[in-house]
């Protein structure tokens, strides 16, 4: 296997991958920006979740909302996982969007229409994030365009509020996570503590009998001094 690095961000580095396939009649590109068969499998995680919710006896209802917190960061994952759960659980899910401070590419293009048309530099942000899995300038196109009006909710998270929660899970459960898998976490208070969210969204009365999931994305295959190094740095900040 050969890896290639590139010193730009992750739009460029997908941009080689395609022309590289498209000059090789033997070679298939998974694209995380266009794939439809990448997105509907991210999908299938809407039904798995089902059935595992199913069988805990966890109700999801109009009168029992789902809220569920996902890291993005061009949006394939984040995209397909949303629109199965959507077509799971119907408008008893709220998909929520998590994006690094600097790199919020999906809120921006779905905000301002103009989808993969803008990227986070053109407003002046440099798109750097510890969470490398999130840092990306321009989101796709495809999936902000497919999902803009089954998006519930996006929220930014900062490099040190990912490691503030990184060392918190370590500590108090003995879950060791990336920090792009971090980014849900702070979702639940966020919402909760939004009252005028919840109300915009008729939601208010039924928080109380909510079910709230953090689709954290990563950790496992984080070598040991990797991981070592990140719970070093919840240490100097204090957490």
């Amino acid at each position: 296997m050969t890896v290639k690095e590139y010193e730009s961000d992750y739009s460029r580095a997908v941009e080689q991958g395609r022309e590289q396939a498209e000059a090789d009649p033997h070679c298939h590109l998974v694209d995380d920006e266009s794939s439809t068969t990448l997105f509907l499998g991210y999908a299938v995680a809407g039904q798995r979740l089902k059935q595992q919710l199913d069988k805990q006896g966890v109700i999801v209802d109009q009168s029992h909302p789902l809220f569920v917190y996902l890291p993005c960061g061009v949006g394939g994952g984040p995209g397909g996982v949303a629109f199965g759960l959507k077509l799971a659980f119907g408008d008893a899910v709220r998909c929520i969007f998590a994006e690094p401070t600097h790199s919020p590419c999906m809120m921006l293009g779905v905000y301002t229409g103009l989808h993969e048309g803008i990227s986070v530099q053109d407003i002046g942000l440099d798109n750097s994030a510890v969470a490398d899995g999130l840092a990306v300038g321009r989101a796709s196109g495809f999936v902000g365009k497919a999902m803009e009006r089954m998006i519930d909710g996006y929220y930014t998270v900062s490099d040190e509020e990912l490691f503030h929660r990184l060392g918190q899970l370590h500590q108090n459960e003995g879950i060791a996570l990336e920090p792009s898998a971090l980014a849900g976490m702070p979702g639940v208070v966020k919402v909760l503590e939004n009252r005028e969210y919840l109300q915009q969204m008729g939601l208010a009365d039924k928080v109380a009998q909510s079910t709230h999931i953090v689709w954290a994305t990563g950790g496992g295959m984080v070598p040991d001094d990797e991981m070592n190094h990140y719970l070093a740095r919840t240490h100097k900040l204090g957490k």
